[in-house]
């Protein structure tokens, strides 16, 4: 069996309480700041820094989720704090792609090149980048979602969240498939990841249309500039799908090389 890049590649669990989120993002990720601790984990395995970036990533997605409960209860006060643990945690993701790119030495052979894993955590990186830009657009304009498409933008964000976590089930599995070689039944599970994350995909393309086109039907009803940004928030949540449908993809590059 070999592993085959995927042809095309495109630039699930209850959310927690702030504090829990907070708590458990934080532990995981400061110990990789460590520079002696972190220099460990990428000398055992360059793909180690990947995954303490993806589960910052996974945390920003979690948060938006809250956050958006928040806009649809029109919680303000709770979106503002939301918003700021989304800050927080993007803050956190370029602290961890710096110490990655400062640690990953020339002098270190590792047996896929040095640009890859960069290449990789820079896409992890705009997860919860294009996250704090959805969180921003929508905080800084107190936007209102219109009751009649609040189950399919909550849906839409919600398959969002589970493509994201298809993309770190893949991360997490980069070792066994580095381990033998990117090949035998490491890279037929990758394959089948792969093929999970295409078809979460193709779901939340469906419902990106359903809900552009229940919000077009209401959109002569609201004012203009409205209607605008939240098209513009619609795309950034589809941005945010391809971000992470493209984590996995490059794992599919790095293995066919």
């Amino acid at each position: 069996f070999f592993f085959h890049p995927h042809p095309a590649i495109r630039d699930a669990q209850e959310s927690r309480g702030l504090g829990d989120v907070y708590k458990r993002q934080n532990n995981l990720w400061r110990p990789f700041m460590k520079s002696t601790g972190y220099n460990d984990i990428i000398r055992k395995s360059p793909f180690g820094p990947i995954k303490a970036h993806m589960q910052v990533s996974t945390n920003s997605v979690d948060e938006l989720l809250r956050f958006i409960e928040f806009v649809v209860a029109s919680d303000w006060s709770g979106a503002t704090q939301s918003r700021k643990l989304i800050s927080d945690l993007e803050n956190q993701a370029d602290e961890l792609k710096a110490e990655t790119r400062s640690l990953l030495p020339k002098s270190i052979f590792f047996a896929v090149p040095r640009e890859d894993i960069l290449d990789l955590i820079k896409l992890a990186d705009d997860i919860p980048n294009t996250v704090k830009d959805i969180s921003g657009l929508m905080i800084g304009r107190n936007m209102e979602i219109p009751s009649t498409i609040h189950q399919s933008f909550q849906n839409f964000i919600l398959e969002a969240k589970e493509i994201t976590y298809a993309a770190a089930e893949a991360v997490d599995h980069i070792d066994e498939l580095f381990q033998f070689s990117f090949g035998g039944k490491a890279a037929e599970k990758m394959q089948i990841l792969l093929e999970k994350l295409d078809s979460l995909e193709n779901s939340n393309d469906q419902t990106e249309i359903t809900l552009r086109g229940e919000l077009f039907k209401i959109e002569k009803d609201l004012p203009p500039v409205d209607v605008m940004f939240l098209y513009d928030v619609i795309n950034k949540i589809g941005e945010l799908s391809d971000r992470a449908e493209q984590v996995g993809h490059r794992i599919s590059l790095i293995a066919s090389r």
